[in-house]
């Protein structure tokens, strides 16, 4: 009996060229943040449309829609910059991250402090719980579902740093909802805002790191597999 031929690199090329499959290419992350786009604009939109505070109808439209537009913006942009860390190879610096975390919470304080410099309101007696509750239960529901979008959609680029992606895609929805539901919130007082829509932002960040930590779990566990077989 003939003993086998030792397979060439010619053999394993042939191999591994029978094995290709076609798949459709992934978007830019450009492309996939203007998909997105009219959807963030809608969930900065929702909340103000419901019920909007009167008490900054004066101030308008620069304090009211105005300050909402800029944030709106911010938010947007840390989609991009969600987008382009879940591509491998296009990793954002260090530099940019603690710019976007400082610039979220430069943008929150700001907002707040000059709303509540115009017209200072702060929470009935007897109601805090209830209205602290609402503030972080609501914001979270209203940005969750752009949440769970903008982190599956990053997850299909496979990020090398799937935690970080997804809390950029999550930061991105807390910004958003919270440039919204800050008109529909009728309380000023910087402890409340900070506190509960903070909070809310703050959850649907960690929300987005988990989401996109889990959706990545399946690839490890294949790529392992596969080292294990060869």
């Amino acid at each position: 009996m003939s003993e086998p031929r030792a397979r060439t690199p010619r053999d394993y090329r042939a191999e591994i060229v029978g094995s290709l499959t076609p798949v459709r290419p992934l978007p830019a992350p450009a492309r996939r943040v203007w998909i997105l786009v009219p959807i963030g604009i809608l969930l900065a939109v929702t909340a103000p449309f419901l019920s909007t505070r009167g008490d900054l109808t004066d101030y308008a439209p620069l304090l009211t829609w105005g300050l909402t537009a800029v944030q709106s913006f911010i938010g947007l942009w840390l989609l991009a910059l969600g987008f382009r860390e879940a591509v491998p190879g296009c990793n954002v610096s260090t530099f940019a991250l603690s710019s976007a975390l400082g610039l979220s919470a430069f943008i929150v304080i700001a907002v707040t402090l000059a709303t509540n410099a115009v017209s200072a309101t702060v929470v009935p007696d007897g109601v805090g719980l209830q209205f602290w509750f609402e503030c972080v239960i609501w914001p979270f529901m209203l940005g969750a579902p752009f949440m769970m979008a903008a982190t599956l959609m990053a997850a299909r680029a496979f990020p090398t740093r799937p935690a970080i992606t997804g809390a950029l895609c999550g930061l991105s929805a807390g910004l958003l909802s919270d440039a919204g539901w800050r008109l529909s919130c009728w309380i000023s007082e910087p402890a409340h805002v900070l506190g509960s829509h903070g909070l809310a932002i703050v959850a649907l960040t960690a929300a987005g790191a988990l989401v996109a930590v889990c959706a990545d779990l399946p690839r490890w566990r294949r790529l392992r597999h596969r080292s294990r077989a060869t």
